[in-house]
């Protein structure tokens, strides 16, 4: 994602699926975030590296989301509230992260522990994929997870990703252990057969002018 005007790609601020709206996140969702995470958290400590700053006050989560917000802004890396369509409640989070080097993006996700297991990970990391290659014009899209994490794990396998390797001692717990760490990847030439690809999603940018609806 360059940050020349002649190479700059849209960005999706905002992106609907049939479920969900993944939007970038707003100051005023802190109290929500602050009660996912608290309700979540012995659910996403093993697995998610930011738990081991938990528990925050409500105070220090409303400054870290809007850091957030100026990252997204400022095109740093992009961290999406997943709301549900029906009623707006927070269900997790789902980001496109540009850690994994030029021509990738990778996407992280994590889910409220009362809505597991219902295919929202899946659905908005597919939501993902999509703005990674068709907007965002990435070569290749990564997710990395813990071996152990068999729920995270599936998610890339379900979606066409190849296991390129498994890297021993490179995850850092929030214990301050290390543990090895799986990479899945998926690249452009190899989109068109994943079951991302089908998913009917309208993104916006931040006008609110539609980049996809396909």
């Amino acid at each position: 994602m360059s940050n020349t005007d002649k190479d700059r790609k849209p960005v999706a601020y905002r992106v609907e699926t049939e479920r969900l709206v993944l939007r970038c996140w707003s100051p005023k969702d802190a109290l929500a975030w602050r009660q996912a995470l608290d309700d979540s958290d012995q659910h996403l400590r093993p697995w998610i590296p930011f738990m081991k700053f938990e528990p925050r006050t409500l105070e220090q989560t409303v400054d870290w989301v809007r850091s957030l917000r100026a990252n997204f802004d400022t095109d740093e890396l992009y961290r999406y509230g997943v709301f549900s369509r029906e009623d707006g409640s927070l269900l997790g989070e789902n980001m496109l992260l540009p850690r994994v080097g030029p021509g990738g993006l990778e996407v992280g996700y994590w889910t409220h522990v009362n809505n597991s297991g219902r295919g929202y990970a899946t659905e908005a990391s597919s939501a993902m994929i999509r703005v990674a290659f068709e907007i965002a014009g990435m070569e290749r899209v990564e997710i990395h997870c813990a071996p152990g994490n068999a729920a995270s794990a599936a998610i890339p396998a379900r979606l066409g990703f190849g296991h390129e390797a498994t890297l021993k001692n490179r995850h850092p717990d929030t214990e301050g252990g290390i543990q090895d760490l799986m990479i899945w990847t998926l690249f452009a030439e190899d989109y068109p057969g994943s079951p991302a690809r089908n998913l009917p999603i309208c993104a916006y940018n931040c006008l609110g002018e539609e980049i996809i609806r396909a």
